[in-house]
């Protein structure tokens, strides 16, 4: 006890449980693009592959992985504010956005030379910056045969100039049909939250 007299306190101890998340945001424009509340796989060390869950909810509620909203809470009432959609691009706040072949072709070359900015800026090594360059080569030679398949989006500040991510639907481990979206490493900036 801490005090003296009348009034004494005492000290308890608590136990805290410390979370760290994973954000990845984009290099350039800062926009969140996913956190590790989503399944994700690194594929061939240049394209996070993102699983993606069609979800209905109350316009600004965030459905964490592995929760059931509309089991957990009784029907209020209306569905007034009710959206639909991805929950990764509407836990992100992504945008959808077009593109032909050829100008996702051009937005590459004008994105890959700011990247390449971006790393100089951050002092990656020449090494570093070689190796990203042809992941990226890689990668993209993985995407340009999607193309007319996938859908587009661009982070929160919609900002022509950042990552655009791909929308793809293909089979998952289930057997089912699923969205996957699909992201250049390292044009992203991984932190721990």
């Amino acid at each position: 006890a801490i005090g003296s007299g009348l009034l004494s306190y005492h000290r308890k101890e608590s136990a805290f449980i410390v979370v760290k998340m994973r954000l990845f945001s984009d290099l350039l424009t800062g926009d969140e693009m996913f956190t590790d509340s989503s399944k994700y796989t690194l594929v061939d060390g240049c394209i996070y592959e993102v699983e993606c869950v069609h979800v209905t909810r109350r316009q600004g509620e965030i459905a964490l992985e592995g929760s059931n909203p509309s089991a957990e809470e009784a029907d209020e009432g209306t569905l007034e504010n009710v959206e639909s959609g991805l929950d990764l691009v509407l836990n992100n706040r992504l945008v959808e956005t077009a593109f032909s072949k050829s100008d996702y072709k051009n937005y590459l070359k004008t994105y890959t030379k700011a990247l390449q900015e971006k790393w100089k800026e951050e002092e990656w090594t020449e090494d570093q910056i070689n190796e990203a360059k042809t992941k990226i080569q890689e990668g993209v030679k993985k995407i340009l045969p999607k193309l007319s398949d996938v859908q587009f989006f661009l982070g929160e500040s919609s900002n022509p100039d950042g990552m655009v991510a791909l929308l793809d639907y293909r089979e998952g481990p289930d057997g089912n049909e699923k969205p996957f979206m699909l992201f250049l490493k390292h044009g992203l900036r991984e932190e721990k939250m």
